[in-house]
């Protein structure tokens, strides 16, 4: 919820709730980072570090707040009966459904469900989750900072980590932005990224010192055709088309080839 922006509305709109106003509270109350609010005794992590000298550290749920990061008197303020702790532990869809009058939280919200991490909580820590989770996340606050509209998007492999299931919904996430006027630059090697874009520029033909020349640039049909393209065949079986991809050494690695050596292995001597 901080790293997409929603926590700090949410916040606000605990802050505005009578037991809030009647004790005084502000948005600050209900920060687990800081403030008089949090747990004093886990500091607002809900858990205890327990550093082990040989083994994996420990993390033990906090025996004052029982997990619930915050002091029991600022459990009392409620929005429609849920604490600022049930909030936290509300997945992104619960959440939405929750705060579904709320546009700046709605909004925050909504890249989360767009790349696929609806099941994660809002107080999920970051460093628990995976690294395609965490890859995730970091497209959704790209997202979620800004509003669709005239906005150039630049992404470097943006599928680096992720499963080939979750590059369909960055796919009709990228396809929404452009709908609404916003342009997306994808840098990518992922040809199911490449056979959904509008255009495609291939440099190439190797990598390195063997690249930089373009190769072929166009409609990913056409690029898929194109002659002299290591990456046509691939592209095409993206699209669809009958076209295999290339077996064997590249066309001009013929001179270079070198017969492997043997490797051998002795008991003994060094």
């Amino acid at each position: 919820a901080s790293y997409v922006g929603a926590w700090d509305s949410i916040r606000a709109l605990f802050a505005r709730s009578p037991v809030a106003k009647e004790r005084a509270y502000t948005a600050g109350t209900f920060s687990f980072n800081s403030g008089n609010g949090r747990c004093p005794a886990c500091g607002g992590n809900g858990f205890e570090h327990v550093e082990m000298q040989f083994l994996s550290d420990v993390y033990l749920r906090c025996p004052d707040c029982d997990g619930r990061r915050f002091r029991t008197e600022v459990l009392d303020a409620q929005l429609e009966g849920r604490s600022i702790a049930d909030v936290l532990d509300m997945t992104v869809s619960e959440a939405t459904k929750f705060f579904a009058a709320n546009d700046e939280v709605r909004r925050a919200l909504a890249p989360l469900a767009d790349v696929g991490l609806e099941y994660l909580r809002l107080g999920q820590p970051v460093p628990t989750l995976s690294g395609g989770e965490a890859q995730r996340l970091k497209l959704a606050a790209a997202f979620a900072s800004e509003r669709p509209g005239s906005v150039l998007i630049v992404l470097d492999e943006p599928t680096v980590g992720l499963h080939a299931v979750d590059v369909t919904p960055l796919l009709r996430l990228l396809r929404r932005r452009v709908i609404a006027g916003d342009t997306a630059i994808v840098i990518e090697h992922d040809m199911q990224v490449a056979a959904r874009a509008d255009w495609v520029v291939y440099l190439g033909p190797g990598a390195g010192p063997d690249g930089g020349t373009l190769v072929a640039a166009g409609r990913p049909l056409e690029v898929a055709r194109a002659a002299g393209s290591l990456t046509a065949p691939y592209l095409a079986r993206a699209l669809g088309l009958s076209r295999s991809p290339l077996v064997g050494p590249r066309p001009d690695a013929g001179s270079r080839r070198r017969k492997p050596e043997r490797a051998s292995l002795r008991h003994g001597a060094p």
